[in-house]
């Protein structure tokens, strides 16, 4: 018996029931092969793209199903079209799975919101195949969230974790392409950052324990509760001068360095504060990891003491009364120091690269929605247009 016969390859229905036309057991094809499982009672076709070799059920007993299924992956083959069909059964459960692995290996410290974005894009694409997350199901996806109130820079955050999972796909051969996202604007971002002027109050308002902590990001950019509060000694080198922090310990998963010998309030800073580790451990004979901390115990969080000072600090009272006198304090959080110290590299002709590294930007992006012009600059822009009017005897 011929290997087609025993597979039963190319047999017609109408051969099966006496008719006195019938295919050939074997049928001379340019593009694949069909033929009958032994344990399927569906047409199968075979094909090879790209020397792997595809097997599909045309999930019907009628022949002609398997012969037009095949002509159409041909046809989609000649168009470019072509997804394989492993490919096809990717599901958006599968994407979740890949942004979780990446996650885990990489080390990335943002879990908790990633979860929180699949959270709500499970409920929306739950069984869904990933080539079936088209634009038009992103865009109705946006819209739903919209009219739900959902703050942009949340469903900015919910697209970006899907297109990160769609990109870990793409790789890994799980998926044909990378839909196109729709483009959203966050209009909730944050404008706020530290004048020169009202920053010497506000740190005269803060205890003594907070103090070092709010120089020390004001120096740097770095994040507040992620990167400054948890610093350790292991970190900072003295003889080299450098302060860095370990691969995945930062919101990105990069390390970053940061050489203080070149700013000297800020090697004086530190070095005050190892002092006070040292007198701490000498006082109490426990040995103090943490850079800033407070009582030999790391500084968890100072929100309480930052609003009250920010309070203090923009108010006089003058009598019974109470004029405010620092109103770009009031509001302001020590996530503003950020924005501040992007500002101020700019300002200081720091190339934008050299700055991004120091203060853990990784995209172009995010740093420019944090180079804040404030109506000062813009001022200051306008005297130098002045001057220059002057100078060529614009408007005499």
């Amino acid at each position: 018996m011929t290997r087609a016969a025993e597979e039963g390859t190319m047999t017609d229905p109408r051969q099966r029931r006496g008719a006195t036309t019938s295919l050939p057991a074997t049928e001379r094809r340019d593009f694949g092969t069909i033929r009958r499982q032994k344990a399927s009672r569906f047409w199968w076709i075979r094909y090879r793209v790209g020397g792997k070799t595809y097997e599909e059920s045309s999930g019907s007993e009628n022949y002609k199903a398997a012969e037009k299924l095949l002509a159409r992956r041909q046809a989609e083959l000649g168009l470019g079209q072509f997804t394989a069909p492993d490919v096809k059964r990717t599901t958006f459960e599968d994407l979740a799975q890949l942004i979780r692995d990446d996650y885990v290996v990489n080390h990335r410290r943002s879990t908790k919101r990633m979860e929180l974005s699949l959270k709500h894009l499970t409920a929306a694409f739950a069984g869904t195949r990933a080539a079936a997350i088209r634009p038009d199901r992103l865009n109705r996806y946006v819209r739903e969230r919209q009219e739900a109130g959902v703050a942009p820079a949340t469903i900015r955050n919910e697209l970006n974790a899907l297109r990160h999972a769609f990109r870990l796909a793409k790789r890994a051969g799980r998926a044909a392409n990378v839909p196109e996202f729709p483009s959203l604007k966050a209009a909730n971002i944050r404008t706020g950052f530290f004048e020169p002027d009202d920053f010497p109050g506000l740190l005269t308002e803060l205890p003594d324990y907070v103090r070092p902590v709010v120089e020390f990001a004001a120096f740097t950019g770095w994040r507040v509760p992620s990167e400054v509060l948890p610093l350790t000694w292991d970190r900072v080198d003295f003889a080299a001068g450098v302060v860095t922090l370990d691969v995945g310990s930062t919101k990105t998963g990069e390390g970053r360095t940061f050489p203080f010998a070149a700013l000297p309030p800020l090697r004086a800073l530190l070095e005050r504060q190892r002092e006070r580790a040292t007198a701490y451990a000498k006082r109490t004979g426990q040995l103090v990891p943490w850079v800033f901390h407070h009582d030999g115990a790391r500084i968890q969080e100072f929100y309480t003491a930052w609003h009250g000072a920010c309070r203090r600090a923009s108010i006089v009272k003058r009598g019974n009364l109470e004029e405010v006198v620092r109103p770009a304090l009031l509001g302001r959080v020590p996530h503003d120091f950020r924005r501040t110290a992007v500002r101020n590299l700019v300002r200081a002709g720091v190339p934008e690269h050299i700055a991004m590294k120091l203060t853990g930007h990784k995209t172009r992006d995010i740093f420019d929605r944090y180079d804040i012009v404030s109506e000062r600059d813009l001022s200051e822009g306008v005297a130098k247009l002045a001057q220059f009017h002057a100078a060529v005897g614009v408007g005499g």
